[in-house]
């Protein structure tokens, strides 16, 4: 069963009005808001950057509040869609991936945290859905739009089939294990996101994937380098604001490659379920290939 929590739906009126106010008295009015209505939103929001030591009023008045005016229509639209594509997507699950979800599905404005992302919420796993950087990014459209979700709900199928959403406990938690792992993650959901939306097409649009396609070998030996790195280990490979060789979010384009080439030799249940031991094997098989 699918649960949507809607913090938007109220949020939204309430931003309206409140659009030509000054950036700080925005950022004071969405707190205001979310620790009295969703509080648990609210605090993931904050302690998201907090976690990796940002400051999140400072980035909340420097990178997001002082752009709500400009990114509100396409807030808006992003939202429409987001409602849109959530019907039916239930049944496209079970038929495809034999599954039943048990699931909470939250759509909230935050702080740029994220356009999408899996996580807990209300005691219950949930996938998160931020208006706000849909927005920034761009992906408001419908085409995107499905992308997204069928990305995010390719993240639950999977921890749901494997019964654990992080590397396993018996790994030592090192910047290498983690890299070795996200390739991994990252990329069962970018592989089968084409699956379960019956479609090619990613929400950063066709150029990404040419660029990716074109450097690919240079990029897997990158990734090879960056497992290596004991600071910031495969970090630069994932999220927007990084890049390398000047394209962001390289990662999931290989990481779709990698889960490409096991389901030539694995079901899904195999390759959701696989090993550590394996996993690194496949993993490291691909990127020096």
């Amino acid at each position: 069963m699918i649960n949507i929590i809607d913090t938007f739906k109220d949020y939204k009126g309430f931003m309206e009005e409140n659009l030509n106010k000054e950036p700080k008295e925005k950022m004071e009015l969405w707190e205001k808001f979310y620790n009295s209505n969703f509080p648990e939103m609210g605090r993931k929001c904050k302690e998201d950057y907090e976690s990796e030591g940002y400051n999140w009023k400072e980035i909340g008045l420097t990178m997001v509040f002082n752009r709500s005016e400009e990114d509100f229509p396409n807030m808006i639209e992003g939202y429409k869609n987001l409602l849109k594509t959530f019907n039916g997507i239930e049944e496209k699950v079970k038929a495809i991936f034999h599954i039943e979800m048990d699931i909470n599905i939250v759509l909230y404005r935050g702080l740029l945290n994220s356009a999408g992302w899996v996580d807990e919420y209300e005691g219950k796993r949930a996938m998160l859905f931020g208006v706000d950087k849909i927005a920034k990014l761009g992906w408001q459209q419908e085409e995107k739009i499905d992308a997204l979700v069928c990305h995010e709900l390719c993240h639950v199928v999977h921890f749901q089939i494997r019964g654990e959403s992080k590397l396993p406990k018996q790994v030592e938690q090192s910047k290498y294990n983690e890299g070795i792992w996200n390739i991994y993650e990252e990329g069962f959901a970018q592989y089968f996101q084409q699956v379960l939306g019956e479609s090619s097409f990613d929400s950063r649009g066709e150029q990404w994937s040419i660029d990716c396609e074109e450097l690919e070998k240079e990029l897997k030996l990158k990734y090879v380098e960056a497992l290596k790195e004991k600071e910031k280990g495969t970090r630069d490979f994932y999220g927007d604001w990084f890049k390398v060789l000047g394209i962001s979010d390289v990662g999931y384009f290989l990481g779709a490659k990698l889960i490409g080439e096991l389901s030539k030799r694995y079901t899904v249940e195999d390759i959701a379920a696989m090993d550590f031991n394996l996993i690194e094997k496949e993993v490291l098989s691909y990127l020096k290939s």
